[in-house]
């Protein structure tokens, strides 16, 4: 794990996106420590710039430097944050890493230790805070020797003590364990759509009228797995902002929607009374029933056909269904042994026929793009029931199959 130190401002709309970014670091990692909340002048504004709240917050996280500055870019843009050439325009918020462990830093993306450090008394006393000890790398100061350098008292500065309180409340003890995802998605950040989504789509609805639009559990879902591929976007080192990935995770949550879709299936509705009576007794045979699923262990694709036979007991099932439910459990988080063991069983309680059986043809993403990378091999799985666990009765299935190619 990683010590970083990160530092806050926001001078629009302060008592509002100050304590939501607070809030939405402990995403990033564990949250040890924030500063008091300092009301600061605006540098280099108009006389008439509003006033901002600044402060600091020490995170413990595995993120690399470059990654978390990322993920810290991903959170303003998610909490309306516009950056303009001018670096001292109005802002929702402000997030900087400005030390990290004893890194040090020096390209066109990240300098650190930041140098505003060692200029700006607000940020050098705001870090004092949180760790005193803390040697600036290479050789010093400490944060508390540059403060006092500084001439950054705490009583020079302007304390927010209402918004400082706020705030502490999202303090995290040492490897307690972040706030889960759906959680955050309902919580803080709930109902931010990425500046830039809003502005390449001028009629979306504002951040702020989406932030009190109450959420469904299905979007509340779908916001926390956006949420989630922002973050594994940020850790393989891309960046979530740029052209190409601004839309990639409400694409990949819409995605899962319809891949994992058959968690929402209701069986009754989806059987939806089409049971009939009937004294045919021979074999049922629905061959070549396409499957699309994700693997559970690596959740990539594995797809291929299922068969499924039953011989009835004077009861029947519309044609249409066994398709369907080969579906609602195929759109599942699966391996394929007890994908096929959950169809047969959901046809034998539905129906009680003589017997059962499904055998299923797969090929696996998880062997054809990753580990033994075998490109054409397929997984064939069975599960037969009743009269089918008879050869007679497989032998019979078997040349039914081949009669229908």
């Amino acid at each position: 794990m990683n010590d970083a130190y990160i530092f806050i401002g926001s001078n629009i709309e302060r008592e509002t996106y100050y304590p939501r970014a607070v809030e939405c670091l402990r995403q990033l990692g564990t949250l040890l420590a924030v500063s008091p909340v300092y009301d600061t002048p605006a540098l280099g504004g108009a006389p008439d710039a509003p006033r901002f709240y600044n402060g600091a917050a020490r995170l413990l996280t595995e993120l690399a430097p470059h990654a978390l500055r990322n993920a810290l870019r991903v959170i303003e843009s998610e909490l309306g944050r516009v950056r303009t050439a001018d670096k001292n325009a109005p802002r929702a918020i402000d997030l900087d890493l400005v030390l990290y462990d004893q890194e040090i830093i020096d390209d066109d993306v990240l300098k650190i230790p930041d140098p505003k450090i060692f200029e700006r008394a607000f940020m050098a006393r705001a870090l004092a805070d949180i760790n005193p000890a803390y040697v600036i790398p290479p050789d010093g100061p400490t944060l508390a020797e540059l403060t006092e350098r500084l001439g950054a008292t705490r009583e020079a500065m302007r304390a927010a003590p209402e918004m400082s309180a706020q705030v502490q409340r999202f303090v995290q003890k040492p490897f307690q364990t972040p706030t889960p995802a759906a959680e955050f998605s309902a919580r803080g950040a709930r109902g931010y759509d990425d500046a830039a989504w809003l502005a390449a789509s001028p009629d979306r609805v504002s951040p702020r009228r989406l932030a009190d639009r109450p959420e469904n559990a299905k979007q509340k879902a779908q916001r926390a797995i956006a949420t989630a591929v922002r973050t594994i976007l940020v850790n393989v080192g891309e960046d979530p902002t740029r052209e190409g990935l601004r839309k990639t995770p409400e694409r990949v949550a819409r995605a899962y929607d319809e891949l994992l879709g058959g968690y929402a299936m209701d069986p009754a509705a989806l059987v939806n009374g089409a049971l009939f009576e009937s004294a045919y007794d021979d074999m049922v045979v629905v061959k070549d029933i396409d499957f699309f699923s994700l693997c559970e262990h690596h959740m990539l694709p594995f797809f291929g056909k299922a068969h499924v036979a039953y011989i009835p007991d004077g009861k029947i099932i519309g044609l249409s269904k066994i398709p369907r439910i080969v579906a609602m459990y195929a759109r599942r988080l699966q391996v394929q042994e007890k994908m096929t063991r959950e169809i047969a069983d959901f046809i034998q309680t539905l129906l009680n026929p003589r017997g059962v059986a499904v055998i299923v043809t797969g090929q696996h993403m998880c062997a054809t793009m990753r580990g033994v990378n075998q490109i054409g091999s397929k997984m064939v799985t069975q599960t037969m029931y009743g009269v089918f666990q008879a050869r007679d009765a497989r032998e019979q299935l078997n040349d039914r199959l081949r009669q229908a190619e």
